[in-house]
């Protein structure tokens, strides 16, 4: 018998069961298959929860959105047959774009009926039982397992921890943007909201407040105009960048559609690897990126004046030696790629209103772009290059691929650039941002300082030295997950199970696994069979927080892959 526990239920989790279930069918698996999955709350939707606001949305359109493998995970294997999000929508009877936008509700009830499907196909020699409790420690007891949940013990022969993002975290005096039915809710007209963050949490934060209190959108002229309710508070919001993370284009590419890099690519990396024992971001890896980017948006701005000279553009550009003379001879200097534009795109601001008219513009321009499409907006195109290359970026840097200083870039400057050029909102909700900026209902400031003042008070302070004060301030930034915090990561340190990993001096808030996902401990051994995927790893692995993507070989489902199948050849050598 194969005893394995589950920690933490969401789509990792799920993605594991999964796995697990698919290789039993296949008989990869056989021995008699036992299943313990630790979660309080969750049925496999994790933080898409069918019980939050329908208004919330995801920010993948739905055909790319799965928790199936599929022939490009396991080509020579069985693997289970089930519906990505799009499919699921239409089975259900909605009348589904595979290029839309959806709730996290329905994303939610997606997953829970993906297991449900799975249970399905659980049959006498597998079975699943579901422990509504947090695991909170792990011992090893010779070749087994002991988890322990607030009432249960469980002895098991492997575990996976599939843990996701915490909630309920105590920030006060600030309060965490999640749950939302906590952070926004008791709130009056009277009242003024600071929000401290432009991404997709203040989107939810700011929807929640606004058209979820009542208010409403219309378009009119093909502009959406908001009609507030008169319950929404005053808000405030603010940013580092000062600036919202920019719209997802229009989807024009086919649910496999991938672009090929042919600078930044597998090959190039793997040459760079060899050579390098550990890469430098700024001065490697960076100048890749930013080349692919300008070739696509390049072709992309000729093509829409002239397929025939975007396509001599192309064989021009990367057969010659001097590509800054081939852009000359096809773009005016003026509209030609500039990443640092793209990166800083306001001018010197003079003061508050030159603010707010910059701020108006690019979100204006911004929509524009979106509207033409991920195929046909040259910029649009460009920073969809950034999702696409995603893995490549992960085998640059994965594992301690760069250097100490050059992560520190990476993660500190480059990360937050690259999440507002390519993980923004569905288009609507920039859309919305501007309606309601233009009605004065959302207030964005410019280079803030904060003052706490008392209990859940702060004083405001932006660059032109005005003063706001606010009852209730939001932190809608991403949570990022403390080891110290979490009495499961701290059980596992201190029975010697795991350990933080370092990048060189930096220590940070993830733990330390080898290429199979397996843990390690502070002395540098494998604790084999013990698995920890997904946010906990977020460090020593790249981007962890993603739905895998049907039909191209989705890191994600890859991973779960990978670590089902160690354990396998661990347990039936």
């Amino acid at each position: 018998m194969l005893r394995v526990g589950i920690i933490g239920f969401g789509p990792r989790g799920l993605s594991i069961l999964e796995r697990l279930v698919s290789k039993k069918l296949g008989r990869i698996i056989n021995d008699k298959l036992e299943i313990y999955i630790f979660d309080p709350n969750s049925l496999g939707s994790g933080c898409h929860s069918p019980k939050q606001s329908s208004r919330l949305l995801v920010n993948t359109v739905a055909s790319q959105m799965t928790i199936f493998a599929d022939e490009t995970i396991c080509s020579n294997e069985f693997f289970i047959k089930g519906p990505n999000f799009y499919e699921f929508l239409l089975s259900r009877g909605y009348k589904a774009d595979k290029n839309g936008y959806y709730s996290r509700v329905l994303l939610g009830k997606y997953l829970e009926h993906s297991f449900q499907c799975i249970l399905k196909l659980c049959f006498q020699d597998t079975s699943i039982h579901i422990v509504k409790e947090y695991a909170q420690c792990i011992i090893q007891q010779e070749k087994y397992f002991i988890i322990s949940g607030e009432n249960t013990k469980i002895e098991v022969d492997s575990v996976f921890i599939t843990t996701g993002h915490n909630q309920n975290q105590n920030n006060f005096p600030m309060y965490s943007a999640y749950p939302l039915e906590i952070s926004t809710q008791n709130i009056s007209a009277n009242d003024a909201i600071g929000i401290k963050g432009l991404g997709l949490s203040a989107i939810d934060v700011i929807t929640m407040l606004t058209s979820g209190n009542g208010g409403f959108f219309e378009k009119l002229n093909n502009e959406l105009i908001y009609n507030p309710s008169g319950k929404e508070p005053k808000i405030l919001v603010f940013s580092r960048s000062n600036l919202p993370l920019i719209a997802r284009a229009i989807t024009q590419k086919e649910t496999r559609e991938q672009y090929q890099p042919i600078f930044f690519n597998s090959t190039t990396i793997k040459k760079l690897k060899e050579e390098f024992k550990k890469l430098n971001f700024e001065k490697q890896i960076l100048p890749l990126i930013v080349k692919e980017m300008e070739y696509v948006y390049s072709y992309t701005y000729i093509d829409l004046k002239s397929q025939e000279d975007s396509f001599l553009f192309r064989n021009e550009y990367l057969a010659s030696i001097d590509t800054q003379s081939v852009l000359d001879k096809y773009i005016p200097k003026y509209d030609q790629f500039n990443f640092y534009s793209l990166v800083n795109p306001l001018q010197k601001i003079i003061d508050k209103q030159d603010f707010y008219s910059q701020l108006i513009t690019y979100l204006e321009n911004d929509i524009k772009e979106a509207r033409l499409g991920n195929l046909k907006s040259p910029i649009k195109s460009a920073c969809d290059v950034l999702r696409d290359v995603r893995d490549n970026l992960r085998l640059c840097v994965d594992f301690g691929g760069l250097d100490e200083e050059s992560y520190k870039f990476f993660i500190y400057s480059f990360v937050p650039i690259n999440n507002r050029l390519c993980v923004g909102p569905p288009l609507v909700k920039i859309e919305e941002l501007l309606a309601l900026i233009k009605a004065n209902v959302v207030n964005v400031l410019h280079d803030v300082t904060i003052k706490h003042i008392e209990n859940t008070q702060f004083q405001l302070v932006d660059s032109f030295n005005n003063s706001y004060c606010v009852n209730r301030l939001i932190d809608a930034r991403i949570n990022e997950i403390k080891i110290n915090d979490n009495a499961l990561f701290q059980s596992l340190i201190a029975n010697n199970l795991a350990t933080k990993f370092n990048y060189g001096n930096l220590e940070l808030e993830c733990l330390k696994i080898d290429e199979n996902f397996c843990s390690i401990n502070k002395d540098n051994k494998t604790i084999d069979r013990l698995f920890i995927l997904g946010l906990p790893t977020e460090g020593i692995k790249f981007y962890t927080f993603i739905l895998p993507r049907p039909h191209i070989a989705s890191t994600f489902l890859c991973d779960s892959n990978k670590a089902v199948d160690s354990l396998i050849k661990r347990t039936q050598a």
